[in-house]
């Protein structure tokens, strides 16, 4: 019984696993979390300000500068929150706050919306507010103040001077502002990879198809305008010809005047138009080369992220292995030396216990055969004759 309790217990044993790794610092973990969580709440609140905008106006650019505001805001904010470290995307995402809030409230966007350019100030204001907040929430004290000193020199340096948002890099400042390389984050445990892997898939899969339909509205609507200008030029076009046409019938001396009159008016209106369009192709095949390379460089980032992970979930995969091989091991000898242990034992008493019971059974036999047997002596008388 001893020995198949032993060997049980052994057994369970056997089987325990422990994850190891190196989980992320709570502070890394939860900013990176909140940050990711605040691109979607910034998307979220550019497109309902940008869509009441365009639906109480009813000028087209500035239905066109609302569209525009959706694209640059969720592109940006998605490339900064995406980074690796968590304290480069709070950098850089709080930046990119202020720069919007600059641009829009006394910096060179503060006409485009016109009677609704409040609202777009408003929102930002409230936007930069709340990742502060988050900011002053897991940043240590130490760190927060030259982030803020780093903020304020960088915003006032490079602002924003367009609606779709052209940025100078944050991470090579940074850098240069610490005076160090940015820190590598360790992948953390399996879970906190895959959590990351799968933050990085959601993202891209709720943003990215809603730009896209944002900038395809966009070049439709640039074409319709387009289209609707050249109708305008044909509608000359043919009020100027039905002219010529009268001008013909009644005095064909006119005609001439009328030729010169077409060749004047209806040249440089074709001239326009041909500028037009070509501009409008080459903003379209730009816009189209730009949205092809963000979405190369967010499947570049996407699968670099995923290469790390693939690599520590790897490293964490051959240290559960040799984790195990190692305890496995140690229970496999632990065991066999408790095996021969009772095996000796037991072999010991079934061989031994019969000698030494025969050993005291002889000896106490001996002793009591010398107690019993009493010492007699014979005489013997002699005979009478």
């Amino acid at each position: 019984m001893i020995t198949g309790t032993a060997i049980v217990n052994s057994g369970c044993k056997l089987v325990e696993l422990k994850m190891p790794g190196e989980p992320m610092a709570k502070e890394d973990f939860a900013l990176r979390t909140q940050t990711r969580e605040f691109a979607n709440i910034l998307s979220a609140t550019v497109q309902r300000a940008a869509d009441e905008i365009a639906r109480d106006s009813e000028d087209p650019e500035i239905r066109t500068r609302s569209m525009q505001w959706k694209i640059g805001a969720a592109s940006t904010i998605r490339s900064a929150t995406l980074r690796s470290s968590p304290t480069l995307a709070i950098v850089d995402s709080w930046a990119f706050c202020r720069q919007m809030n600059q641009f829009f409230e006394n910096g060179a966007g503060t006409n485009l919306f016109g009677s609704h350019q409040a609202l777009a100030v408003t929102q930002s204001q409230a936007l930069e507010t709340r990742l502060a907040k988050i900011a002053r929430t897991w940043v240590p004290s130490s760190q927060l103040s030259k982030m803020e000193t780093f903020l304020t020199e960088y915003v006032s340096s490079f602002p924003l001077r367009t609606i779709s948002f052209e940025r100078e890099p944050v991470a090579p400042r940074w850098e240069d502002f610490q005076g160090k390389p940015v820190s590598i984050v360790p992948a953390g445990t399996t879970s906190e990879a895959l959590s990351d892997f799968s933050d990085r898939l959601q993202m891209l899969g709720q943003q990215v198809p809603e730009e896209v339909r944002w900038r395809l509205t966009l070049e439709s609507e640039e074409m319709e305008r387009g289209l609707a200008r050249t109708g305008v030029t044909l509608d000359r076009l043919d009020e100027a010809m039905k002219r010529i046409g009268d001008a013909a019938t009644a005095s064909p001396t006119t005609i001439s005047n009328a030729v010169n009159e077409l060749r004047v008016g209806f040249l440089p209106v074709l001239e326009r138009l041909q500028s037009q369009w070509g501009t409008t192709i080459t903003t379209l095949q730009q816009e189209r080369q730009a949205l092809a390379l963000n979405i190369a460089s967010e499947r570049a980032e996407v699968m670099k992220g995923v290469d790390q992970q693939r690599a520590a979930i790897m490293k964490e995969t051959q240290e559960i292995t040799r984790d195990v091989i190692e305890r496995s091991m140690n229970q496999v000898r632990a065991l066999v030396r408790d095996v021969l242990f009772y095996a000796v034992i037991l072999v010991t008493l079934i061989l031994g216990l019969p000698f030494v019971i025969g050993l005291f059974l002889g000896r106490a036999w001996g002793r009591g055969m010398l107690v019993e047997k009493p010492a007699t002596t014979e005489v013997i008388s002699p005979q009478r004759t």
